[in-house]
C-alpha cells in the first residue's frame, strides 16, 4: 500500500512539471529506464544511462545542468522503481547532451 502511494506521489509530481527546456524542440528523443546516474552535486546531473525499448544503452551528459524536479536523487528515484524517462538532446561531437528530460 505504502509503495502504491509512493509510486502515484512519484507520477503525480513528474507528470506536474517539466525540466530546464531547450530552445530547439525538434531535438531526438530517446526513452528508456535508467541503468546508472552520476552528479556532480545534489542538484546537478553530469551523467545519465538509459537502456531503451530495443535493448540499446544511450550515455547523455548533462555537464552540470539542472533540470526541475529531475534531480539526480529523483533520477535515482526513476531507476530503483522502473520507471521510464524521455530524454530530448543534441549531439556536439561524438557526445550526446541532454536537452530535456521528462517522464
Amino acid at each position: 500500500m505504502a509503495v502504491a502511494l509512493m509510486v502515484g506521489i512519484l507520477g503525480f509530481a513528474c507528470g506536474a512539471a517539466l525540466s530546464g527546456k531547450s530552445e530547439n524542440s525538434d531535438s531526438p528523443t530517446v526513452q528508456g529506464t535508467i541503468l546508472r546516474v552520476e552528479s556532480l552535486s545534489i542538484t546537478e546531473l553530469d551523467v545519465l544511462e538509459i537502456r531503451d525499448a530495443d535493448g540499446q544503452t544511450w550515455s547523455f551528459e548533462a555537464r552540470g545542468k539542472r533540470f526541475a524536479l529531475f534531480t539526480p536523487s529523483h533520477l535515482n528515484e526513476h531507476q530503483v522503481l522502473g520507471l521510464q524517462v524521455k530524454v530530448r538532446y543534441h549531439r556536439e561531437g561524438e557526445s550526446l547532451i541532454i536537452d530535456d528530460i521528462t517522464d
